[in-house]
């Protein structure tokens, strides 16, 4: 399973070089694991780019899965109401749930 750290910052002066990242993780097959623990500051564009990534992979029929999202990055994506697009294992067993739901 491939995995790639997401940066700190994930505002838009890292969206460019995360992108391009981004699409060279989903070359290949399995699961692509984002590592969102050391996500402390992130904007619109960040967020936009996780979801154009989401998108990306669900068109090459890849599974991308958020892994230990932080507060910021949990709290971004319930704001905007796209907790759904990123599922992340819950602590019992590994199944899945939309992250920030119990």
């Amino acid at each position: 399973m491939k995995s790639l750290k997401l940066p700190a910052d994930l505002r838009i002066q890292s969206a460019t070089a995360l992108r391009s990242r981004l699409l060279a993780a989903l070359d290949g097959t399995g699961p692509l694991r984002l590592q969102g623990s050391g996500v402390a500051r992130l904007d619109t564009a960040g967020v936009q780019l996780l979801v154009a990534a989401a998108q990306e992979a669900a068109r090459r029929s890849r599974e991308l899965r958020l892994v230990s999202p932080s507060a910021p990055l949990t709290e971004a994506l319930e704001r905007l109401g796209l907790e759904d697009f990123f599922p992340v294992p819950n602590n019992q067993g590994g199944a899945h749930r939309p992250q920030g739901k119990s």
